[in-house]
């Protein structure tokens, strides 16, 4: 394992961040318009409770357009209700989406520590090993000037 392949890794972390951002900022973008389409929806209910509760006039032609605007009303609401039905599975599909992105990152630095720990521990060994070279190499040139 080289410095080199953790570098390759690194690049590709990076790359995969960015995708990870791009995917938050799609999560909140959809996030904000199903919070729009709610209060939508909210105002609509509160209109219509409105106009149940109001005091209804004696005139048949002012009942007749309060009918109207009750039926006008339900059918908004129906259509906000189907509006905020796909906002929520487009919210689900956005965060599922971030979701994958994220383990993706998740995975790659993990697999980037453990290239990191299995390269110092082979760098140690090789030290190790380099150490105990010179210290040979030490004890015999020693052994040859005492025998000298």
């Amino acid at each position: 394992m080289s410095s080199s392949s953790i570098k390759r890794f690194q690049r590709l972390l990076t790359i995969r961040k960015a995708q990870e951002n791009e995917g938050a900022v799609a999560l909140g973008g959809r996030l904000a318009e199903l919070q729009r389409i709610e209060h939508q929806r909210d105002l609509l209910v509160e209109y219509q409770s409105h106009y149940v509760n109001a005091n209804l006039p004696n005139d048949a032609r002012i009942l007749k357009q309060i009918a109207l605007l009750q039926q006008q009303l339900r059918g908004a609401l129906q259509q906000q209700e189907g509006r905020l039905v796909i906002a929520e599975k487009q919210v689900e599909q956005a965060r599922s989406a971030w979701m994958e992105m994220h383990q993706a990152s998740l995975s790659l630095e993990k697999l980037i520590e453990r290239r990191r720990r299995v390269e110092n521990t082979l760098d140690g060994r090789k030290q190790q090993y380099e150490q105990d070279l010179w210290a040979t190499r030490k004890a015999f040139q020693k052994t040859d000037q005492d025998l000298a």
